[in-house]
């Protein structure tokens, strides 16, 4: 009688480790259409993810809240379009009108929940060998324009990418230079970069037990200071696994305190602060923020914060500057749908810190949270990949090590006595 043959695991479908390494990284890609690497593998297991109870069940216990919350901030939107600035348009050309921006932003947010579910079935269902080849990818990849560019930093060897986005800031001259020279990978400021080598420092810790030493030496390079506080006080909370249960509630509060300071002292805080435009631009923008809020507690409608801009901004930054997005996720969440959108924001968070059974991951997570205060964070693929990782529940073991063999030498033959011969 023939023995049945061995299945295949959910995962053996997909495309091999280099590819699913690129896949990974490719929120340090410049835009390549609607979807990115990382939602065409999504794409690839969401029909086993959607067919499995255990990976549906834990995204719909993360982010199910957060979903009910975009929905009935939907309601509010209904007395609010038409009372902003409709006059408003975006090169983008899905943002053509308040309607299309709110509509857009609905579909987006569904299409991320079906990324993160395909992506946490992935995580499930794949090797500890693949997983470690996949991120080991994803590291090395991910270094490399940042080496590159350390190169042209040191050297001024530099060359223009053809038909990058922006011109004379392409991976290998795109050096960001604002007084002085900042890596910036394939990203379009050194934030989103370093953001990106925080999340694969952390993976690769994750991955092989080792010290990503040479990660940390190109973010120190990107000179991101939202990057490196953000590394800083995720270490401090995310290490202590005692800790992960209180980092969303801290995090509210000191979220709350901002918000006060900010909306007594916004005046004096932009004059101060007029000589960083950076800074500024975001404490502009969380004072907008709470100033359309406070005027619509209910919030103003998922991806209005673009039309409602100009009737609170006090620094009168052009529009397009802050590309749609005050650059700062609790404050955009509470300014779309109020106290509830904020809290499944938090809730997200909240829920990925606590089933995940690895450190690192936890890590990253704090990491994505406090950087998610100064920079658009929550639909980022980085995050996607870092909560999908949560959810699926791996925890890789420590790395197995092999053994040099030492060839046994033969054992010396007795001298012969002479009495004996």
């Amino acid at each position: 009688m023939n023995a049945p043959a061995p299945q295949r695991p959910s995962g053996s479908g997909l495309p091999s480790a280099p590819a699913t390494g690129v896949a990974l990284l490719s929120w340090t890609f410049p835009r390549v259409g609607p979807f990115k690497f990382t939602e065409v593998l999504a794409l690839l297991s969401l029909t086993g993810a959607l067919q499995s109870p255990r990976t549906v069940q834990r995204v719909f216990n993360c982010y199910g809240f957060f979903l009910l919350a975009t929905l009935l901030a939907c309601l509010p939107a209904m007395f609010t379009l038409g009372t902003g600035d409709n006059s408003l348009t975006s090169d983008k050309g899905l943002y053509s009108s308040p309607e299309a921006s709110l509509l857009m932003t609905v579909v987006r947010t569904v299409a991320y929940l079906l990324v993160v579910t395909g992506l946490t079935h992935f995580f499930r269902t794949v090797s500890d060998a693949r997983m470690r080849r996949t991120l080991d990818w994803c590291y090395a990849l991910s270094l490399l324009p940042g080496l590159l560019q350390m190169l042209r930093m040191y050297s001024g060897v530099h060359f223009d990418l053809p038909y990058f986005e922006r011109a004379g800031l392409g991976p290998f001259s795109g050096v960001y230079d604002s007084g002085y020279l900042r890596l910036m990978g394939f990203e379009f400021e050194p934030l989103g970069y370093g953001t990106s080598l925080m999340v694969v420092c952390c993976l690769r810790v994750f991955a092989r037990s080792r010290w990503p030493l040479l990660g940390l030496l190109v973010l120190a390079h990107t000179f991101s200071a939202g990057a490196i506080v953000a590394s800083g006080a995720a270490l401090l909370m995310g290490y202590p696994q005692r800790l992960r249960r209180y980092v969303t509630p801290v995090y509210a509060l000191l979220f709350a305190v901002l918000c006060i300071v900010v909306w007594i002292h916004l005046d004096e805080l932009l004059t101060l602060l007029s000589f960083q435009r950076s800074a500024s631009e975001r404490i502009n923008a969380l004072g907008v923020c709470i100033n359309m809020w406070l005027d619509h507690p209910f919030g103003v409608g998922p991806g209005l914060y673009g039309y409602f801009l100009n009737l609170y901004d006090l620094a009168n930054f052009p529009t397009p500057q802050l590309d749609w997005y005050p650059n700062n996720d609790p404050a955009m969440f509470l300014a779309y749908g109020g106290v509830l959108y904020l809290l499944s924001y938090l809730w997200v968070f909240h829920y990925a810190l606590s089933v995940t059974p690895s450190r690192w991951v936890r890590i990253a997570l704090v990491g994505l949270l406090v950087q998610s205060i100064s920079s658009y964070m929550f639909f980022n693929p980085a995050a996607a990949v870092v909560i999908a990782i949560a959810l699926s529940g791996r925890s890789l073991p420590p790395v197995i090590r092999k053994k040099k063999r030492r060839t046994a030498l033969p054992a010396p033959t007795p001298p012969v006595s002479p009495v004996a011969a």
